[in-house]
This record gives structure tokens, sequence and C-alpha cells, in this order.
């Protein structure tokens, strides 16, 4: 499906769902990379099916009775287009090197709020023949090992920290999976929101090749971040949006995560 086909669908959703509402149209950008189950395809157009992260934020919209235009972007460019107002919405990690024009959910004692955000987990992709015990620590196994993740990823950096050779230079999940079959790098790391949420993709592809470790790596948030001046003009919106990503999101999310991993 085209980007305009599928922004079309979304907007008779929304008319089917909230007739009459009112609300500028939501520009949320998200990477160009293909990371089944959550953002299916690459380049800029907008597969069928696209994703269960682009469903829920295209229902993430609906529910504050916005349309929503979505943007594929190169994952270097994501805060620096929320930044400035190219986007309105992205998904993004809170870090160190966030802009200061990013918005993220905050509680009522004004520190981030982690019931507005989706909990991801960083797991460990090895090859069968290395004969890994499933229970392996991989925090003690990777250090001085070679470890894929895709580029751009948030988590590289700490990865580095704990010791590990980090090889981000893959755009998507399925070229570190070659590179770790052919032996290019000793282990793949990539976020997902529940552990086994790959686990079929990988088993269609590679069959018995290669396995996850049951132990995360870690875990960390992601949040619906906006841009400051979006939201300061549409605060309401925006909140009644995190509201809802926070209470019914969760179950929708769940609904849609298993359409796309059975």
């Amino acid at each position: 499906m085209s980007f305009s086909k599928f922004a079309a669908a979304c907007v008779l959703a929304l008319f089917a769902t909230q007739a009459g509402a009112a609300c500028t149209p939501i520009r949320i950008g998200y990477v160009n990379q293909d990371r089944p189950p959550y953002w299916l395809g690459d380049g800029y157009d907008i597969p069928t099916p696209p994703g269960a992260s682009v469903e829920l934020i295209a229902d993430f919209a609906i529910s504050a009775g916005c349309q929503i235009s979505l943007v594929r972007l190169p994952v270097m460019r994501v805060r620096s287009s929320l930044e400035n107002g190219s986007i309105d919405f992205a998904p993004v990690e809170d870090r160190p090197d966030n802009p200061p024009g990013i918005v993220f959910p905050k509680d009522r004692q004004g520190k981030l709020d982690y019931e507005r955000a989706v909990r991801i987990v960083v797991v460990t992709f090895v090859r069968a023949s290395d004969k890994l015990p499933a229970d392996t620590d991989p925090m003690t196994y990777l250090k001085g090992h070679s470890v894929g993740t895709t580029h751009g990823a948030a988590y590289a950096a700490s990865l580095r920290k704990l010791g590990m050779n980090v090889d981000d230079g893959a755009v998507d999940v399925a070229r570190n999976l070659e590179k770790l079959k052919l032996g290019r790098i000793d282990a793949l790391a990539v976020s997902l929101i529940l552990p086994n949420d790959m686990d079929n993709f990988v088993a269609a592809r590679f069959g018995k090749d290669i396995v996850r470790l049951e132990k995360p790596i870690s875990t960390a948030y992601i949040w619906l971040a906006t841009n400051q001046d979006y939201y300061d003009q549409h605060r309401d919106q925006v909140e009644a949006a995190w509201n809802w990503l926070g209470g019914p999101g969760r179950q929708r999310f769940a609904t849609l995560l298993k359409k796309y991993t059975h």
C-alpha cells in the first residue's frame, strides 16, 4: 500500500469512530528500516501490511480525534526532524543527547511517565552451531565478541561500554542475521517488545541455524515524544493520545503483535 492509500484508510477510520472531531493532522515519523514485526518494508513507501507499530501509531492519532500523516525517515534523522518540527511525533528513547526541543510524557511529579511508555528488551540471537546453552548470560559471553546491531540503534553505545565489539553497519535485521549466519558477527542484539516477537520470523528465514538466548541483555523504554511547539499548540490532544497509549493502547498493541507474530 502506498503512503497516500494507508493515510486515507486512517482518515476513514477516524470518520467512522470520531466524526466531527477537530485536530490538525499529526505527522508521525519512524525509521525506514525493515524491523518485523514492528516496521515492515524499507525506503519511503508504506507496505501492506505496514507492521504492528505502524498500526498502533495510526490508532494513537485516531484516539485523539486526529488525522495522520506517516513519514519514514533514516534513523539518524528522526530526532532532528522531531526537534525542528518537520514531524510532530516519533517513537524515541530518552537519552542524554536528545535535543532540548523534544517533549516526553511526564507524571505529576514532572518526571518521565513510564506508564505512558512502551517497555522494550534487548535480546541476543546466536548461531546454533556455537552450541551455547539457552540460559547463557549474554552480558558475560558477549564481552570481547563481535555484536551486530541495526544502524543507529540507541543501545549500541551501551553495549560498547560493556566491552562488546559493536558492528552497527547493517541497516536492518535481515542483513544482520545474514552476517551472523556467515560468521561475520558472533551475535545479534535487537530490541523487541516481547522476547519472542521475532522468533517466527527468524525460524522462517533461517530454520534452526539461529537461536535466541533466553536472558535479555537489558531493558529500556520508548515514548511517542512530540516537539515543543506542537505540544504547546495542541496540549489537550497530545495528553489525550498519550493517555490512550498508556491505557487501551497497551491491549491494542498486544492484539496487533499477535496478528503479526502468529
